[in-house]
C-alpha cells in the first residue's frame, strides 16, 4: 500500500501537466463530459468507480447489449493508444480503490455472467484490483467491449498465477514491464 500511495501521489502530480491538453482536445472534438465514471467490481465483489478520461462517444458503463452502438471518438482512440486515458485513475489508486498491480477490475455485468461459468473466477476478488497487472502484460487475448467465456477462463489463470504467486518483487517485475510497454507504444 505504500508503494501504492507514493507512487500514484508523485506520477498522479507529475501526469496534471497533460490534463490541460486532453481536456482541451475532448472539448474541442465534441463538447462534451471530460470524464466517464465507470462502476467496476472490487475487492470482495464491492461497486468501485473508476475515473477515466472518457474515450467514447458516451459512458454506457459495460451495458454492451443495450442495442445503442458506442464508438471510440478520435480523440479518444489516440488517448487509448497512448493509456493517457487511464492517468485519473491514479486518484484511485491514492484512494485505496485498486491498487497499481493486481488484476484488472471488471465491469458488474461480466461478472455476473463469469461467476456463473468460469469456475472459480471470485478468487480474483479476494484481493485489490490493479491497474496493470500479470494478465495485462502476458495474456494478450483478453476480452474488451463483451463477453467472452473462453478467453476470460484464460486471463484468469494469468490472474490466478498472480495471487498465487504475489509479492514485492513480482510487482516491481510487472511494474517495469508495464512502464516499458508504455515507452515503446509512447514511442512509435
Amino acid at each position: 500500500r505504500v508503494m501504492d500511495i507514493v507512487l500514484s501521489f508523485v506520477t498522479g502530480l507529475v501526469s496534471l501537466v497533460f490534463y490541460p491538453f486532453i481536456i482541451i482536445a475532448i472539448k474541442l472534438e465534441d463538447g462534451k463530459e471530460i470524464f466517464g465514471l465507470q462502476t467496476r467490481v472490487g475487492r470482495n465483489n464491492q461497486p468501485i468507480k473508476l475515473i477515466k478520461f472518457r474515450t467514447m462517444e458516451f459512458n454506457d458503463d459495460g451495458a454492451w447489449n443495450s442495442g445503442i452502438i458506442n464508438r471510440v471518438t478520435k480523440v479518444g482512440r489516440f488517448l487509448r493508444k497512448s493509456r493517457l486515458d487511464e492517468l485519473p485513475q491514479l486518484w484511485n489508486v491514492l484512494k485505496g480503490e485498486i491498487s497499481l498491480i493486481g488484476p484488472r477490475p471488471e465491469f458488474p455485468q461480466a461478472v455476473s455472467e463469469y461467476e456463473k461459468v468460469v469456475p472459480y473466477y471470485n478468487i480474483r476478488h479476494l484481493i485489490t484490483p490493479g491497474l496493470s497487472g500479470w494478465a495485462q502484460i502476458y495474456h494478450q487475448a483478453h476480452p474488451h467491449h463483451g463477453i467472452d467465456i473462453k478467453e476470460t477462463k484464460n486471463k484468469l489463470s494469468y490472474d490466478l498465477y498472480y495471487i498465487k504467486n504475489r509479492s514485492f518483487l513480482l510487482d516491481i517485475k510487472i511494474a517495469l514491464k508495464t512502464l516499458k510497454t508504455f515507452i515503446s507504444r509512447a514511442g512509435r
